[in-house]
């Protein structure tokens, strides 16, 4: 085979027209580099070359003192065919060729059976794209491209390279906000090869150039990988860690019976998950009930309290929209949502059907509700009609529902006081709390906080 070729594509593309030719297949094998760390061996192998090594499982059997070999046919006979492409003078040339195998070579009825033949065209790519948008899988456009071609020797691939079109374990990372319906928004999403900090630093400077803006806000578990990312890509961001998450370790950090048999589960989330408490407040009655159960020498414990500006919500109390987003349940409801359209074994294309139809699907949910808020208009309950009408032409249906429930919650609770502030807001003072509230309402006026 006295050939040269300027790239190692063309000499593979060759040896696999070859391969084909005389009935076997080929595969890539080792390289070697030079000493100044530049390709210049390539080895190219029968797929037959080589052994199956056996593999012992575990049977979970008590008295099985030994592992059990796992059954299996290999089509591996450590067959010696090889070629071996040098570099040099600026070309690949062969620098050796072993012809001989040790195994039957392929009939020619049978070649639509090596790997290397099993391929898809752009056609076949087109038809199970096509019909994905019809919710036909890849095992029908199959038996479409079957009865088309005329057999299944002549389709060119089998039902597993249709059903492997263009699928990859990748991880689905949709970024999902509350609209004002308090209902979960998609603001857009990924597919990632990988979760370490450099891919998704690569995933929010590229969500940033498409938005334009950083969040406010944003809740995640304890990732490091996101943690890292969020603090190069979003500097301006606070990074707010599920509160679920956290709290769940509990029984399993300080003890199921201490959980159990006594009252500090209770305590202990009575000042976690409370929203009344300012920072000050937070921290004492921590401190009160880490001394009441002897725990001061927990280190989990003193780690989440560390952490405190992280996730507990009386350091959350002054940034918009905290209160509704304290744990990652919405990301979690949003992976329900777009499980029910689509699973992992869909291929990328079936999936980016899918997909598409779930975004659809919500934005048809967020018109409608659009709709209803605009052309329904609810009775007036509470005794503050003034504020509660204001409410009603500022606020979506679902927010009104909440703001309406809360000046009813209050009524009770008015003082009469209140001061005019400079910057045009009017501060009331409630009889429960004789404090201001913190809480937005409407245009110009701070509203009651429960």
């Amino acid at each position: 085979m006295d050939m040269v070729f300027s790239s190692l594509d063309d000499f593979y593309s060759m040896y696999v027209k070859y391969a084909k030719e005389y009935g076997f297949s080929v595969r890539k094998g080792t390289t070697k580099t030079n000493s100044k760390g530049v390709l210049h061996i390539k080895y190219y192998l029968c797929t037959r070359s080589g052994l199956y090594k056996d593999k012992k499982v575990d049977t979970l059997d008590p008295n099985q003192k030994e592992r059990v070999v796992r059954s299996n046919f290999s089509k591996r006979t450590d067959c010696g065919e090889l070629l071996c492409v040098l570099f040099e003078a600026g070309s690949w040339k062969v620098y050796k060729f072993v012809e001989e195998h040790n195994h039957d070579l392929v009939e020619r009825p049978d070649k639509h059976f090596l790997p290397t033949e099993r391929h898809l065209t752009q056609l076949q790519k087109h038809v199970i794209h096509s019909m994905s948008k019809l919710n036909l899988g890849p095992v029908k456009a199959f038996n479409v491209m079957k009865t088309c071609f005329g057999g299944f020797e002549e389709v060119g691939a089998s039902k597993v390279e249709f059903k492997k079109y263009k699928r990859y374990s990748m991880v689905f990372v949709p970024f999902t906000g509350i609209d004002n319906h308090h209902g979960n928004v998609t603001f857009g999403a990924t597919l990632l090869v990988s979760e370490t900090a450099d891919t998704y630093i690569w995933l929010l400077r590229v969500f940033l150039k498409a938005v334009g803006s950083q969040p406010k806000v944003v809740v995640t578990d304890q990732d490091p990988a996101m943690k890292k990312a969020i603090s190069v890509e979003f500097v301006d961001t606070r990074n707010r860690l599920c509160m679920w998450h956290v709290m769940n370790k509990l029984s399993l950090k300080v003890g199921v019976r201490l959980c159990n048999s006594t009252n500090f589960k209770e305590c202990i989330c009575g000042v976690v998950w409370t929203d009344i408490l300012t920072p000050e407040e937070f921290e004492s009655e921590w401190e009160a009930v880490i001394a009441e159960f002897n725990l001061a020498d927990n280190d989990w414990l003193s780690d989440i309290f560390a952490l405190r500006e992280s996730w507990i919500p009386a350091y959350y109390r002054m940034v918009e929209m905290s209160g509704l987003m304290r744990t990652t349940s919405r990301s979690e409801n949003e992976n329900h949502f777009f499980g029910q359209v689509c699973n992992s074994k869909a291929t990328l294309v079936e999936f980016m059907t899918h997909y598409g139809t779930a975004i659809e699907a919500q934005r048809h949910t967020h018109r409608k509700n659009d709709h209803e808020s605009r052309y329904k208009r609810p009775q007036l309950k509470s005794n503050y009609q003034l504020l509660e009408g204001q409410a009603l032409d500022i606020y979506t249906k679902s927010i009104f529902c909440d703001v309406q429930a809360e000046l009813i919650g209050v009524a009770d609770c008015i003082n009469q006081r209140y001061e005019d502030q400079p910057d045009g807001f009017v501060k009331f003072y409630i009889n429960d709390f004789q404090q201001p509230c913190t809480s937005l309402f409407a245009r110009n006026i701070l509203c009651m906080a429960l």
